[in-house]
């Protein structure tokens, strides 16, 4: 079941060990296992034992029964259940980028039709097809971090919709045909009768934000399911950022992710081994 998540086994504990500003020879020696050993982990290319996962968990920070039943792919999250009575619907267009899909959505305020883009992906000519085929008004795009694989259709979807286009004040900003309007953390935007609120999630990037709306929180490369993004900037800022903003929401809330398949906020507490 693993190859349903953004991040397997190999990837969670070279996160965690880079993000730690951890060597390999370190991991490996405190938990009792060859460098060698660690890079084939690291790289798929080696299946970890039971005792082993639970060596690396903790030398890593990790929680260990978490990670094996990642290890072994005994977990993925449950699919979303369609209840029909929301006045919000999200429609999900993922991609290849480099060889990997990368996410991007819309969010749909069923009482007045309107739409918000979220990310880009770098191809916005299936966003314009999902919207030419439904009856709705896009009106404003929302970014949650500025990496090209999110950001290099934003141009082309400023051009086709005319949206005025939102990041964090903190992020650096991408290619745009238009000037950016800047976010911060617990600003609210509206998409229609929604309102999406702004939560910070740095650590990715220096400004990532997600955005929350009712029972639903779009959450770029903070959170993936089951695993973080890469802490390029500060791997304690990212789990502090998710925990406290993220992870703190009710249990039933459904995080769409920039990778990788959407999961719930009491799935990720309960399935999630960097918490």
């Amino acid at each position: 079941m693993a190859y349903a998540l953004e991040d397997e086994f190999g990837d969670i504990i070279g996160k965690a060990r880079r993000g730690q500003n951890l060597s390999q020879s370190e991991i490996a020696t405190a938990a009792g296992i060859t460098e060698t050993e660690l890079s084939r982990m690291e790289q798929y290319t080696l299946k970890p034992t039971e005792t082993q996962v639970f060596r690396l968990a903790e030398v890593l920070n990790l929680d260990g029964a978490k990670l094996l039943d990642i290890a072994t792919e005994q977990w993925e999250p449950e699919p979303p259940q369609q209840t029909g009575d929301a006045n919000l619907e999200v429609i999900t267009i993922s991609a290849p980028v480099g060889g990997w899909p990368v996410n991007a959505y819309l969010l749909i305020c069923k009482a007045t039709d309107d739409a918000a883009i979220i990310d880009t992906a770098a191809h916005p000519d299936l966003i314009l097809e999902q919207l030419d085929a439904r009856p709705v008004n896009p009106t404003t795009i929302l970014l949650t971090h500025a990496h090209s694989d999110h950001t290099d259709g934003l141009p082309q979807l400023q051009t086709e919709t005319g949206c005025e286009t939102y990041i964090h004040k903190n992020e650096p900003k991408p290619r745009s045909n238009k000037k950016l309007r800047e976010v911060a953390h617990s600003d609210v935007l509206s998409v229609g009768e929604l309102m999406v609120s702004v939560v910070n999630t740095p650590g990715h990037t220096p400004g990532g934000c997600s955005f929350l709306t009712q029972n639903v929180a779009f959450v770029g490369d903070a959170i993936f399911a089951g695993s973080v993004g890469g802490p390029n900037i500060s791997y304690q800022d990212e789990i502090e950022s998710v925990r406290d903003n993220l992870l703190s929401l009710p249990d039933p809330v459904r995080l769409f992710p920039g990778h990788g398949p959407s999961t719930t906020v009491g799935e990720e507490k309960l399935h999630n081994p960097f918490f």
